[in-house]
């Protein structure tokens, strides 16, 4: 799962292309006309709007997390945002056919469990290395 490269637009372009984007010039819509009123309306101060905000947002997320927590891997559809053409292919299919019968939580903390790891064994392991084995890749090589 590569990211694409980013590519920098100038805030003119930018403008221009949310102009013609249909689902931003909606969400906008909603958003200034509808949320911000109601928004106002159920708030006491700015304070208290940010707050409301982070609240519903983290029980949104709480709500979300125990969904999580009933449903299988094999329940949702993860490959196809795999490409088949990609040399990794069924290495990652085959690891993610480990979690179809675990729990999307479970998983994720699985694979979260390990890329905490990773980290540490890095840090651990940059304790003794030298600077000498970094092999750097200075911007001005690339």
């Amino acid at each position: 799962m590569k990211k694409p490269k980013q590519v920098l637009r100038k805030k003119e372009e930018l403008l221009a292309e949310l102009k013609l984007n249909s689902k931003f010039l909606e969400k906008m819509k909603f958003t200034k006309e509808k949320l911000w009123p109601a928004l106002g309306g159920a708030t006491t101060s700015i304070d208290d709007a940010l707050q409301n905000l982070s609240i519903i947002n983290s029980v949104i997320m709480e709500k979300f997390l125990s969904l999580m927590k009933d449903k299988k891997m094999s329940e949702i559809d993860i490959f196809t945002n795999l490409d088949p053409k990609d040399p990794q292919y069924e290495g990652l299919s085959t690891m993610l056919h480990l979690f179809d019968d675990m729990t999307i939580f479970d998983t994720r903390d699985f694979l979260e469990g390990v890329r905490n790891e990773i980290n540490l064994f890095l840090s651990e392991e940059n304790k003794n290395r030298k600077l000498s084995d970094l092999r750097p890749q200075w911007l001005d090589e690339i």
